[in-house]
C-alpha cells in the first residue's frame, strides 16, 4: 500500500475550506498532523472552534492549534460577507458541546516542531492567509528545509474592471504573502479561476443534500454561501482543489511562473495581490485547469463512500 502523504493544513473555515477538510480527511491519501487555525473567514474563535468542530465532525483526532488572529502588518478585514456571520454559512452548532480544545502553543511554533519530527519533508496547504506560515519563517529560518511544498489557494491570472483584483487570502495579509513567496519554498498556486471551474451547481447541491447527514450538513452551509463571481449558478469550492491536486495532478493543467505579491495603492485602495509572469524564471507552478468531470466524480466519491460516519 503506498504511504501516506504527511499533511499541515493551514485553514480559516470557511465553507469552502470545511469542503476540502472533508476530502483530505476521508480520501484516505494523508497522514494529517495538523489544523493549524488563523483569522479571516471570521475572528480567530469562532475560526478555531470551526476547525474542532469539523475534526469531531469527521470522527478524526487531528490536533488544532490556534494561530494568529490578526494580519502582520493590517488590522483585520474578515470575509464574512461571503462566508456567514459564523464563517459556516447558512449551518451552525453548538460551541459549548466540543469535546476538544486547542492544543497549547503558538501556532508558529507548532508548526515548526511538527515539521521537525517527520522523517522526510512534509507538505503544507495553506487555505486561508499565510500569518501563521511567515511567522514560522521568519522565527524558525531553518523550517523551510523540512517543507516539502507549500500550496496555497488564491490569486487570479485575471484583472476585474481594469485594474489588479485583490482575491482573499492574500489580500486578507499580503505582507505575510510576500515573505512566504520570498523563502525559497517550493510554491503550487492554486488561483481562484479553478474554483470558478470546479464549482457546484444547483444539481450537486440537492446530491449533496440527499447523500447522508454530512451532506445535508454541507448543503446548509451553501444556503448562505456567497462566491460573487459564481453568483446564483452553485457555490465555488476553491480549496478543495488544494487537496485535488494532490490526490489527482493527472486531472490538473500546471504552468510554471514567476510569481510576487504586489501593492495596489490609490486614494481609494490599498491593497497586495499577486503578479504571475509566465515569461520570468519560475518559482512556482500554477494550476490553470482541471477536469470537472472527473473532480466531481472523485469529490463525490468521498462523499457518498468513503465517510466515516459512525
Amino acid at each position: 500500500m503506498k504511504n501516506k502523504t504527511n499533511l499541515i493544513i493551514d485553514t480559516d473555515p470557511g465553507v469552502d475550506d470545511a469542503i476540502a477538510l472533508m476530502y483530505a480527511i476521508n480520501c484516505g491519501n494523508f497522514n494529517i498532523q495538523l489544523l493549524s487555525s488563523e483569522g479571516g473567514n471570521g475572528p480567530i474563535e469562532n475560526i478555531t472552534a470551526n476547525a474542532i468542530h469539523l475534526t469531531e465532525l469527521f470522527n478524526v483526532d487531528i490536533p488544532v492549534v490556534q494561530g494568529a488572529p490578526t494580519p502582520i502588518a493590517r488590522p483585520a478585514n474578515y470575509g464574512t460577507s461571503a462566508q456567514g456571520k459564523s464563517g459556516l454559512g447558512g449551518y451552525s452548532y453548538n460551541k459549548k458541546k466540543l469535546k476538544h480544545k486547542p492544543i497549547d502553543g503558538e501556532a508558529c511554533d507548532v508548526i515548526y516542531e511538527t515539521l521537525k519530527k517527520n522523517k522526510t519533508k512534509t507538505t503544507i496547504v495553506s487555505i486561508g492567509p499565510m500569518t501563521n506560515l511567515a511567522k514560522m519563517l521568519q522565527k524558525h529560518p531553518d523550517s523551510k528545509q523540512y517543507i516539502k511544498e507549500i500550496i496555497f489557494e488564491s490569486g487570479t491570472k485575471e484583472k476585474i474592471y481594469g485594474k489588479p483584483y485583490k482575491s482573499f487570502n492574500v489580500g486578507y495579509d499580503p505582507e505575510a504573502a510576500e515573505i512566504v513567496f520570498k523563502s525559497g519554498v517550493k510554491l503550487v498556486m492554486v488561483p481562484m479561476e479553478l474554483g470558478h471551474f470546479a464549482y457546484l451547481d444547483k444539481q450537486d447541491i440537492k446530491r449533496f443534500k440527499n447523500t447522508n447527514e454530512i451532506g445535508k450538513i454541507f448543503a446548509k452551509m451553501f444556503k448562505k454561501y456567497h462566491d460573487y463571481h459564481v453568483g446564483k449558478l452553485g457555490a465555488a469550492v476553491h480549496d478543495v482543489c488544494t487537496i485535488y491536486y494532490l490526490t489527482h495532478p493527472e486531472y490538473i493543467k500546471t504552468e510554471k511562473a514567476y510569481i510576487e505579491i504586489k501593492y495596489y495603492k490609490t486614494d481609494k485602495d490599498d491593497f497586495g495581490y499577486i503578479d504571475i509572469d509566465f515569461e520570468k524564471k519560475p518559482n512556482a507552478t500554477v494550476c490553470v485547469d482541471l477536469d470537472i468531470n472527473m473532480f466531481k466524480y472523485d469529490l463525490f466519491d468521498v462523499l457518498e463512500n468513503k465517510l466515516n460516519l459512525n
